[in-house]
């Protein structure tokens, strides 16, 4: 699927599955000093959302991506399926989590076709996605993370409040690149999760001044 950003289309389910693109991800992101802050401060966040998990606990992380934050999970004793559309990321990941030998597995997966499926995970991690796609989309996608988590799922978003809208608005004036094609409200995250069976419990922030990336833990809804 894919979206407009300044004018033309962008498709992250093809452009990840470049091999220059997966190589060099994490350098083009996490290699200058802002990017290596940002890149602890969110671990860190990760770490304490499954903090509370027993050891070896099976955590899906989709998309795994490169690994970056799988390595977090797996350095807290957490076992880790990392799942991704490119099967171009999983061999940098395969690669640089090599050391965890079976704690961490990998598989190709398309999140919009797992709806229907049963559930095989306790937890599950869906980091830097949803915020590529409009919000009916972003639903479409959580719900099938959702089908196949049983109890926890740990997204991370863009906030869209006044405050931020007036940071993308300075930004774009400087010129800088747009950090989020579809950022959503707290209404759009309530509806997001709600329609994928679950609800917010807890969210952590990095810094709401400078960043307007937030962290939401939601457990499936018993209602």
């Amino acid at each position: 699927m894919g979206n407009k950003s300044n004018g033309h289309s962008w498709d992250p389910s093809r452009h990840y599955k470049d091999v220059k693109v997966a190589k060099d991800y994490d350098r083009i992101r996490f290699s200058s000093l802002s990017g290596r802050v940002f890149n602890n401060q969110e671990k860190q966040i990760i770490r304490e959302c499954f903090q509370d998990l027993p050891r070896d606990t099976v955590v899906l992380d989709l998309p795994c991506g490169t690994g970056r934050l799988a390595d977090i999970l797996l350095e807290s004793g957490l076992r880790v399926h990392g799942a991704d559309i490119s099967d171009e990321m999983l061999v940098v990941a395969n690669e640089r989590l090599a050391n965890y030998g079976e704690f961490f597995t990998t598989e190709v997966i398309d999140a919009f076709k797992l709806s229907g499926k049963e559930p095989q995970f306790e937890a599950a991690l869906c980091a830097r996605v949803l915020m590529h796609f409009p919000l009916q989309t972003q639903i479409e996608f959580l719900r099938g993370v959702a089908s196949i988590t049983r109890k926890r799922i740990v997204i991370n978003h863009s906030l869209n409040s006044p405050y931020q809208r007036f940071r993308r608005w300075i930004k774009k004036l400087l010129g800088h690149p747009r950090s989020a094609n579809y950022p959503v409200s707290n209404s759009e995250i309530k509806q997001l999760l709600a329609e994928s069976g679950f609800v917010e419990v807890k969210r952590r922030r990095i810094n709401s001044l400078i960043s307007e990336a937030v962290y939401i833990i939601a457990e499936r809804s018993t209602e």
